[in-house]
């Protein structure tokens, strides 16, 4: 570890900027339970444009973005047990920074920790758009089955782990019908795992260009307008909306059967209305869903191991970095772009 420098480049938040800032941050020495990854890959997630657009609210800024990461084991302080968190071996981040003893961790949630200020990787405390990371628990590190490339366990991490967490937690079987918008970076690894869990799956896309990965990923149905096709209103089981525009959240509100539940998995819009008599009337549910727990990153990681979910992965260099956001926000990305160091 002689041979770092103390510095390197990565690319930060700052308020007002309207940009993401390139900027000079510290190579970190670990120290207690702390560790030093070699960052790999990292992921590039429309979370990041919110953040940056300053749409989605962060409690602070001046930190690197990224929160979707894997990489390298270089270094680890000096309670961190070598036996488990080997130097030298491949692991992903739960990108929660989960303090591992609140009521949530201790039950399963780690996902919802109330331990760590609502500051997770990239979201608040530095995360993957750097060469360097240091993290501050080295229990937040996944190990990277050996099938696995780096680019597409740094996707894993959020893009294939978000849906899996809505539909796990769903109750979706093989007799469920479900209707769900969005086919990029989140919506076709979950068109994947709808399949992998059994479900009569139609998918909506305003993009004809879509129709290719529902075509790829077996869904039994695609429409870019679902009102073109030959669906009732009240027919499907579940509705996951990985757009959550207000136009696509109506659309749900009006397919979904009684007793039915629409998960609003996406950032399209900070807030949406719904008509409480009607869904109340037919006893609609509506879940939010936030990430997932590290238990079901690996699961998530499993799943992509066997080759049931095969996440789509483009990668870009960190120099380009502001100008891949940029085509991630002009809609130029089908699938999940992901930084290499």
């Amino acid at each position: 570890m002689s041979a770092l420098s103390k510095t390197q480049a990565g690319y930060i938040f700052k308020k007002g900027a309207g940009h993401i800032v390139k900027a000079e941050v510290p190579i970190p020495k670990p120290t207690g339970a702390q560790s030093l990854l070699r960052v790999k890959a990292a992921g590039m997630c429309h979370s990041d444009l919110h953040v940056i657009g300053e749409t989605l609210e962060v409690p602070t800024d001046g930190y690197v973005l990224g929160h979707e990461i894997a990489g390298e084991l270089v270094e680890i302080g000096d309670s961190v047990n070598p036996e488990v968190f080997k130097v030298g071996g491949r692991y992903a981040v739960h990108g929660l920074n989960s303090c591992g003893s609140c009521e949530m961790c201790r039950t399963g949630h780690d996902n919802d920790c109330t331990g760590n200020e609502s500051k997770w990787y990239g979201l608040g405390i530095s995360g993957g758009y750097q060469q360097y990371l240091l993290v501050p628990n080295s229990h937040h590190l996944l190990p990277i089955p050996d099938n696995v490339s780096y680019e597409v366990a740094a996707a894993t991490s959020d893009a294939v782990l978000t849906p899996y967490h809505a539909i796990k937690n769903s109750g979706v079987t093989p007799s469920s019908k479900v209707l769900m918008f969005g086919l990029g970076g989140l919506g076709s690894n979950a068109l994947q795992i709808l399949k992998a869990f059994g479900a009569y799956v139609v998918a909506v896309d305003v993009k004809p260009a879509s129709k290719a990965i529902a075509d790829e990923f077996k869904a039994d149905e695609f429409y870019t307008d679902i009102s073109q096709s030959s669906w009732k209103p009240a027919s499907f089981d579940y509705c996951f909306d990985f757009v959550s525009l207000q136009v696509t959240f109506d659309i749900c509100q009006k397919y979904i059967k009684s007793h039915g539940t629409i998960f609003p998995v996406g950032l399209g819009s900070s807030k949406l209305t719904f008509d409480l008599g009607n869904l109340a009337l037919r006893e609609v549910k509506i879940v939010g869903n936030f990430w997932g727990t590290s238990q079901e990153q690996i699961e998530a990681m499993e799943l992509v191991s066997s080759g049931r979910v095969k996440p789509q992965v483009h990668t870009t260099e960190l120099e380009n970095l502001p100008e891949s956001l940029e085509k991630l926000e002009e809609g130029k990305i089908n699938g999940r772009l992901v930084m290499l160091p």
